[in-house]
């Protein structure tokens, strides 16, 4: 297994697409080196965006955290996430005023409203209600404590038959350096095998993040697929839908992927980043 150094390999590239946690950002807050390796991209005139399935609050708020951190350059414009897909299904595909039932922070409102309909706590919803909800949105927990409503949100997924969106698609999540928790793509996966039901799902490692992504870059100037490098620390997510979308990766070893098993579990799943590098700020 080779292992590069990040700076000569993003040199190779006009855009890079960045995961978020697991390769600027742990449990516990910005990784060191970050802002220095953000401020070589705009140096050497590289473009970045931050690509997450974080779909616990708007592209304004996650941009906050940043900035709290002293990274500036990071602007809402500077993120793509996977609630923001959501977003545009329910805006095509429910009409505007109609109510949605959602399982998430007050935060991932924003998404709803942005669609132009109104958001309602699952925890408020009662089976007379069922009527007036046209969609359900599974928004991911970001500190929100969501299993009080699983059993609600079960019963109303079962006693409607209107859409239901899973706005972050992740199984787990970390919550330390040794522990991690079931994210709500398990809980949606649960959900579906128990009421039968097929959801909508939005975030990698679905190819329509990418091309998403991909539409957004080059509205500001035209850049090719082979110009462009995904990383992330993710085989199943990143780099498989990297991969699948048809730009290069770059599998990094600072998250989900750690180096004593990288070369195991590429052999084992077949997804085969571009490069492996230890971190972005190797």
């Amino acid at each position: 297994m080779e292992i590069a150094k990040f700076k000569e390999v993003v040199r190779q590239y006009k855009v890079v697409f960045f995961d978020a946690y697991g390769v600027l950002k742990k449990h516990n807050g910005i990784m060191n080196g970050v802002k220095e390796m953000l401020d070589f991209l705009k140096e050497e005139g590289i473009e970045f965006y931050i690509i997450t399935n974080d779909a616990s609050r708007s592209p304004e708020l996650l941009a906050k955290t940043y900035h709290e951190a002293g990274i500036e350059i990071i602007k809402a414009d500077n993120l793509i996430s996977s609630a923001m897909m959501s977003m545009t299904f329910l805006k095509e595909n429910i009409h505007p005023g109609a109510s949605v039932a959602y399982l998430g922070r007050n935060t991932s409102e924003f998404f709803i409203k942005g669609a132009d309909l109104v958001p309602v706590r699952i925890e408020n919803v009662e089976p007379k209600d069922y009527p007036d909800i046209e969609a359900i949105v599974l928004f991911d927990d970001g500190g929100y404590e969501f299993h009080p409503g699983i059993n609600k949100t079960l019963n109303l997924i079962r006693g409607t038959d209107v859409p239901v969106v899973v706005a972050n698609p992740d199984l787990i999540y970390p919550v330390n350096n040794g522990e991690t928790a079931l994210a709500i793509g398990s809980i949606a996966n649960m959900f579906e095998a128990v009421a039968n039901r097929k959801f909508f799902r939005f975030g990698k490692p679905d190819v329509s993040v990418f091309k998403y992504a991909f539409d957004r870059v080059n509205k500001e100037r035209k850049i090719s697929k082979r110009e462009i490098l995904m990383v992330g620390d993710t085989l199943a997510t990143d780099i498989i839908g990297g991969n699948n979308f048809g730009i290069d990766t770059a599998l990094v070893l600072s998250g989900s992927t750690i180096p004593k098993q990288a070369e195991v579990m590429i052999q084992e799943t077949g997804i085969k980043p571009t490069h492996i590098c230890i971190s972005v700020v190797d």
